[in-house]
């Protein structure tokens, strides 16, 4: 039997249909719930707003006009609930980035000692980011989406995700050059 695309369970789930909805998350879900981890840094905040997200998208699936991609309209309702999230805790957790940089353990101490305090100080960078600029380097680094996408998900035109994905990426370098010295 064919899988049937996210469009396809959205359509049945318009109509109310909760087998439609069970399949739409389980196609979802995980690659969801890593890009909410990445925002937030908290695997239980990232379990609570992955539940708050497929919770909006079944009460507001009506109101899905069919602008954007089904997965970018749920992507975006994980992002706006992310971004209050981070709000009420007013901090941008620092765990990130834990994929950018994979550590060889074994090969060479001291490599390996060095990649650990650039992977630490990359991580700590993030922290610096506006809320949109994280996400959009999020985006782009983690899920490697098109500025299209990734402007659609935020609700901004494509120039503008191009400008906090080049602003973000210009205040990460500034932060590592000034905290990892001339050898960082």
């Amino acid at each position: 039997m064919k899988q049937e695309t996210a469009e396809q369970l959205f359509e049945k789930i318009q109509g109310r249909d909760p087998r439609a909805f069970d399949a739409l998350a389980r196609m979802l879900s995980e690659e969801l719930h890593g890009f909410i981890l990445r925002l937030v840094s908290n695997e239980d905040d990232a379990k609570d707003i992955l539940q708050d997200t497929y919770v909006r998208v079944w009460e507001k699936s009506h109101q899905f006009k069919g602008n954007s991609t089904v997965k970018t309209w749920v992507y975006r309702i994980a992002i706006n609930l992310s971004y209050s999230h981070l709000k009420k805790r007013q901090r941008w957790s620092t765990g990130v980035l834990e994929e950018i940089k994979t550590l060889v353990s074994g090969s060479d101490p001291q490599k390996d000692v060095e990649q650990l305090f650039q992977s630490e100080l990359l991580e700590k960078s993030l922290a610096t980011l506006t809320p949109r600029q994280k996400a959009v380097v999020v985006a782009r680094i983690y899920k490697d989406l098109p500025f299209a996408a990734v402007s659609e998900a935020l609700g901004c035109s494509v120039n503008a995700a191009k400008v906090h994905f080049h602003d973000g990426k210009k205040r990460i370098e500034t932060y590592m050059r000034e905290k990892g010295g001339e050898n960082g």
